[in-house]
């Protein structure tokens, strides 16, 4: 792993300078794929900032939890919550909304999403920067992460590791145990949890994307998820050009 880290601060510092960027941006929410991504950017050679964006789901333990990430990994950070215009959006396109309160949740969820992409970029082309991605190995196979959400980044340096590996990452980076101990959450929602939403346990996603046997039901969820989401890993689909 610590191969793996020198050659990740390499790329990352390569991918800017193709972008032709002067720094970094990146959303930390307090979880442990943004602590990780934090204390990696920390560590290049150019501007890092952090950015908290926190909505009315966000916990008051998660903001708390985003600012131990920034101290620790020494990244500036700006909070600037999304609530106001998140519930001026709800309110104005509720004609446009199904009704039912299964999908009111993925809609609110995927907004808060997608909001804060909007400030990411936002920041980035006031201030000549790259949107730095979270998302890991599990989250892109199951396509578990919001469509031009936080699925709508620059670069996406964690993509290729797995959830145990994330965290054996953020073990030699030194992020704050507290975020080691905490349960994976988007926040999307009170009480949400990724492993109760999606019905299969980050370790069952790991053992599977190892080539590892895992039980019926966890195959059949993984397979659920991939299947639904593939839209979600290709770019827009084209008709073939006009002769």
């Amino acid at each position: 792993m610590e191969n793996y880290l020198t050659y990740l601060l390499q790329w990352l510092e390569q991918q800017r300078l193709e972008y032709g960027a002067k720094g970094y941006v990146i959303g930390i929410s307090g979880g442990i794929d943004s602590a990780v991504v934090a204390h990696l950017l920390t560590r290049c050679d150019a501007p890092v900032q952090g950015l908290i964006l926190p909505s009315e789901t966000t916990s008051p333990q998660d903001i708390a939890d985003a600012y131990a990430v920034a101290k620790s990994a020494g990244c500036p950070v700006l909070e600037v919550p999304i609530i106001e215009t998140y519930r001026t959006f709800m309110q104005t396109m509720q004609p446009l909304f199904n009704q039912q309160a299964e999908r009111q949740n993925v809609i609110a969820g995927n907004l808060q999403a997608r909001l804060r992409m909007i400030s990411l970029y936002t920041y980035a082309q006031s201030n000549q920067a790259i949107v730095v991605g979270t998302d890991n190995a599990a989250e892109w196979h199951t396509g578990y992460f919001t469509k031009f959400g936080d699925g709508g980044v620059d670069i996406a340096p964690l993509l290729h590791l797995r959830k145990e590996q994330v965290y054996e990452l953020a073990k030699l980076l030194n992020v704050p145990q507290q975020i080691l101990d905490k349960s994976p959450s988007a926040g999307l929602w009170q009480g949400q949890t990724d492993e109760s939403e999606m019905g299969v346990t980050y370790q069952e996603i790991d053992a599977f994307l190892r080539g590892e046997s895992v039980s019926e039901q966890a195959l059949k969820q993984i397979e659920f998820w991939h299947n639904r989401s593939h839209h979600k890993r290709r770019l827009p689909a084209t008709p073939k050009p006009l002769d």
